[in-house]
């Protein structure tokens, strides 16, 4: 049985429609192969203001004390010029957005 978002998916592909975007302005985390592993459609936003500070040489989430460099594992590049976090589950709502932050996409130096 297919889901009704699949259902209307194939059925833009049969008419020759443009799919439909699924993860909103951040459809370009999840459609490249190196970094969609990421988060899913409802882990990935634009940082609220003060929700990073540049820190030192990096970057740092007051709300779970992380730091994030250039050359780590999960600091990368954003695509515009705007902060993005992909962030997981939290441990106690369950809910997107209120975890740990997986992964920082950040703005070009100078940009």
């Amino acid at each position: 049985m297919l889901s009704i978002g699949m259902a209307v998916a194939l059925a833009h592909m049969a008419v020759g429609l443009q799919p439909i975007p699924t993860h909103g302005e951040a459809e370009w985390i999840m459609r490249d192969p190196a970094i969609q592993w990421c988060c899913g459609p409802k882990e990935c936003g634009v940082v609220p203001e003060g929700g990073v500070r540049i820190e030192g040489d990096g970057w740092f989430v007051p709300a779970t004390h992380q730091r994030f460099k250039l050359g780590d594992q999960h600091t990368y590049w954003s695509k515009d010029q705007k902060m993005w976090w992909c962030r997981v589950k939290g441990n106690l709502t369950g809910a997107p957005m209120e975890g740990p932050v997986q992964c920082l996409f950040v703005p070009k130096l100078g940009s």
